[in-house]
């Protein structure tokens, strides 16, 4: 079943829009090197990272996988999140994903949240960072969690790379965790989709004038039409429930809305809320953006919900 939301846009929403658009000027931006504007926006990895008091964050790794795990006074939940992050499979984990990761902490009532920081193309093209989002769930598995206590999240790539993951787990007769979130996925690495074309011009992130993708850096030789690759031209019967998020004027928009609607079509539950106005990753604006607010709180919801098997989409 398919539930489809559209938000109104909002002015704040559009001016920050459009100040993303000017700040794609930066020379740091543009070129995508590290960038830090403080609790703005930032690509960098702090070493002495300053968390909240009461939390502590433990990083450890299994096989190829590097994770860094955030609990509260050190207290295992019962229940966690495995967060995959965005960054074109290029840019690696960073200060910006810690504060996501105590988002996802704080609207979920408590769950802890484990992130991968994947190995990274070129030097580590596909599927190294396929390779090590299986050894993570493997890892969780290993102690102790069930899948209907695991939950799936990601953005930009990390979303394309939570839906291959599930695909690689259902094919291969692993059992998929409670449930999914991918927040302007990038499923479709041949840009194929319509919005590539028809968002071109408006999408102040990807669109015109800015640095292209280049796809090649993590998919090397490799077919891009393969799902573990381009999750869009996969097959997603026996799924589990799904929540997707996307901006309106992204050119990523139709990867999002094909994976939804072959989900649906072959039985999933999808609920898909797309943003009027909204850029690719604008939840990652935290407060700024009144969209990114309420984003969070439609996250918080489904969390808690599929976390207490009492989950129902609303408008």
């Amino acid at each position: 079943m398919l539930y489809m939301h559209f938000t109104r846009k909002t002015i704040r929403g559009t001016m920050i829009k459009q100040l993303v658009r000017i700040g794609r000027l930066l020379p740091s931006i543009l070129d995508r090197e590290n960038v830090n504007l403080g609790k703005v926006y930032t690509t960098e990895l702090s070493e002495n990272y300053h968390w909240p008091k009461g939390y502590s964050a433990i990083t450890l790794t299994y096989k190829t996988a590097k994770m860094e795990l955030l609990m509260k006074n050190n207290h295992r939940s019962e229940n966690i999140i495995l967060q995959l992050h965005g960054g074109a499979y290029v840019s690696g984990y960073n200060d910006m994903y810690r504060r996501s990761a105590l988002k996802y902490h704080r609207i979920s009532g408590g769950v802890d949240v484990i992130s991968l920081d994947y190995r990274l193309g070129p030097k580590n093209p596909y599927p190294a960072a396929l390779e090590d989002a299986i050894a993570a769930y493997e890892y969780l598995r290993n102690i102790g969690y069930r899948p209907n206590n695991i939950m799936f999240v990601g953005d930009s790539a990390g979303g394309g790379l939570v839906l291959a993951l599930s695909l690689y787990l259902r094919d291969h007769s692993i059992p998929l965790p409670k449930a999914l979130i991918t927040m302007s996925a990038w499923t479709d690495l041949a840009g194929e989709g319509e919005s590539y074309l028809r968002n071109y011009t408006l999408d102040p992130m990807l669109g015109v004038g800015t640095k292209p993708l280049v796809v090649r850096d993590y998919t090397g030789d490799h077919d891009l039409h393969d799902p573990y690759i381009s999750p869009a031209y996969g097959d997603f019967h026996h799924f589990v429930p799904m929540m997707m998020h996307v901006g309106s004027y992204e050119m990523l928009e139709s990867d999002t809305l094909t994976v939804a609607k072959k989900a649906s079509n072959a039985g999933s539950e999808v609920s898909v809320s797309i943003y009027r106005g909204m850029f690719h990753v604008f939840q990652l604006a935290f407060g700024l953006v009144p969209e990114a607010n309420k984003a969070w709180r439609e996250i918080g919801d489904f969390i808690r919900g599929q976390f207490n098997s009492t989950y129902q989409f609303r408008q």
